[in-house]
């Protein structure tokens, strides 16, 4: 079975010619199928775009920032997996009741600790 010819890959200067990134040069650019980038801009999970969803017909509008997709592709523009960042925000919130806590423990210690019975 012959293999598929892949598309030629878009440069920099190609993507840069665009205010708003198609979807398939998207694809093209970074390695992804069109169907993963679409998902990913639904899903909130691409950086380097946005979806959004038109509540009469469902139909779906995408932006993808042409500067945006070059960081990404260069490993320039922060990314993190949903998992990550939901431990990320945990663990600080974590600390800001863990230091809360120990305010408000010193409170009423120095309270309980100032007065006669």
């Amino acid at each position: 079975m012959p293999r598929r010819v892949t598309a030629d890959v878009p440069s920099e200067g190609d993507i840069l010619r665009y205010n708003n990134v198609p979807v398939e040069l998207a694809a093209k650019f970074i390695g992804w199928s069109d169907v993963t980038i679409r998902y990913a801009l639904q899903e909130e999970r691409a950086p380097f775009g946005i979806a959004a969803q038109n509540p009469k017909t469902g139909t779906w509008a995408y932006n993808i920032s042409p500067g945006l997709l070059i960081k990404y592709k260069n490993g320039e523009l922060q990314a993190y997996k949903l998992k990550d960042l939901s431990q990320m925000l945990a663990d600080h919130a974590e600390r800001i009741i863990e230091t809360r806590v120990g305010t408000v423990s010193q409170a009423i210690g120095k309270i309980l600790g100032g007065c006669t019975t």
